[in-house]
């Protein structure tokens, strides 16, 4: 009994899922995701900003704009 090999049953779903993951579309995709994690990133450090946790140890930290929270740290602590 021969199997013919021409005739490839696929489910009619995967017709339109299959595209999706093409090499071309893939690249789309990375800059896509790379920039909603960049915002969502921006946001977060946003609402983060007014506690002094996320004062002393992430913003007090970068490299060029850090002395700006520590001037801040420092007259709250001056305040208190």
């Amino acid at each position: 009994m021969a199997i013919n090999q021409a005739f490839v049953t696929v489910a009619p779903w995967i017709r339109y899922v299959r595209p999706a993951f093409h090499r071309q579309k893939f690249g789309n995709y990375v800059r896509s995701l790379a920039t909603w994690g960049v915002f969502g990133g921006v946001a977060a450090l946003y609402f983060l900003e007014p506690t002094p946790l996320a004062r002393r140890d992430i913003f007090v930290n970068l490299p060029v704009v850090g002395s700006f929270w520590q001037k801040k740290l420092d007259a709250a602590q001056q305040a208190d």
